[in-house]
């Protein structure tokens, strides 16, 4: 059998990214809400609570009156709050609200199972590589995505 192509090899990348967004459009489907809301309290649930600022940035939306739509329509949903920043009382965070999570913990121990699954057998050396190579493949995404924003 021979090794496919860079082209096969490139055209399956993205094929699979495409498994990925269309996984999270279903999660936000069966919320309710739209996809950047998931996208938003998923980054909140992982990472921990940020500024408005830097949704935005990660969302590629304006930090103006997006992300506050996006940020009101979480908090009337009970998936996040506003909280005053504890280093900073002139900065507003917004924080996921854990007990309201069900849906999206589900969700998200989902995915994790389904990874730690398909890693469980890698060494690491190899986990590692992956998760360099998806690392740097963010990165370019985040510039490709705020480039067509701009």
């Amino acid at each position: 059998m021979s090794r496919p192509s860079e082209h096969e090899l490139l055209v399956e990348i993205a094929r699979r990214t495409l498994r990925s967004v269309m996984l999270y459009q279903a999660m936000a489907d069966r919320l309710g809400l739209g996809l950047k809301d998931v996208l938003c309290v998923t980054s909140l649930a992982l990472d921990g609570a940020q500024t408005p600022g830097e949704l935005a940035r990660l969302l590629s939306v304006t930090s103006g009156g997006a992300i506050t739509a996006v940020v009101n329509r979480l908090e009337t949903a009970g998936l996040v709050r506003r909280t005053r920043d504890p280093l900073d009382g002139r900065r507003i965070l917004v924080e996921a609200v854990p007990e309201n999570l069900t849906a999206l913990s589900a969700f998200l121990q989902q995915v994790s199972g389904v990874l730690s699954g398909r890693v469980a057998d890698l060494p690491l050396a190899e986990l590692e590589l992956i998760t360099g190579w998806l690392g740097a493949e963010n990165s370019a995404a985040a510039h490709n995505v705020r480039e067509l924003s701009a």
